[in-house]
């Protein structure tokens, strides 16, 4: 009987990062992104710290990195509300609240992650995830407003690619006075987001 086959050595590595992120996003959690270390995610995970840099140049990367993954599964729940029959306001709230969810379940991780990375510019040409985030939610938004053009509540010539680089703008503003409050409300925060595009698409349309 042949013994059981070794993990190859890229299954290996891959698991091993699996196991650092899995408790970099429990201490990041828990005890807080600042007071997180990468020697105690190193020691709670089984490596050491210079294993952890083979895989990330910094702790900052790696909150990015973990915050990226997750925006992947937000930003596909909120797609999925995309809808020809929504107005656009409407829409636009309704994709937002699941970013703003997920932000208010962990205001202070979401802190962290604003703080860290200014909450992606997507128009600095950096590596992976560095603008992976902001570009997803640019083109989410981005359709959005193809929607909202194709139902004649946009008619300004401009093209829909800056349009939607204004509305995340908004959205980062908004996003950040929201997540100031001790315990930030969602839907409050919304309201605060509804209220600022409402001014910005007046101006998305001629008269």
């Amino acid at each position: 009987m042949r013994p059981p086959r070794r993990a190859s050595r890229e299954q290996q590595k891959q698991s091993r990062f699996a196991r650092i992120k899995l408790v970099a996003r429990e201490l990041f959690l828990c005890n807080g992104y600042e007071r997180t270390t990468l020697r105690e995610i190193g020691r709670k995970a089984r490596v050491g710290a210079g294993t952890i840099l083979r895989y990330v140049p910094d702790k900052r990367e790696l909150l990015l990195l973990l915050f990226n993954e997750d925006h992947k599964t937000v930003s596909q729940a909120a797609t999925a509300e995309l809808s020809e029959g929504k107005r656009f306001l409407d829409q636009s709230i309704d994709g937002f609240r699941h970013y703003y969810r997920y932000f208010g379940a962990y205001p202070d991780y979401a802190r962290a992650i604003l703080r860290e990375s200014t909450f992606y510019n997507p128009l600095v040409v950096r590596p992976a995830p560095a603008t992976a985030a902001g570009a997803r939610s640019i083109e989410r938004i981005k359709r959005t407003i193809e929607i909202a053009r194709r139902r004649g509540e946009i008619t300004i010539d401009e093209s829909d690619d800056a349009l939607a680089r204004f509305v995340f703008e908004i959205y980062q503003i908004e996003c950040r006075h929201w997540l100031a409050a001790q315990e930030p409300d969602v839907e409050a925060g919304l309201v605060e987001l509804r209220r600022a595009l409402s001014i910005l698409q007046r101006g998305f349309s001629r008269h």
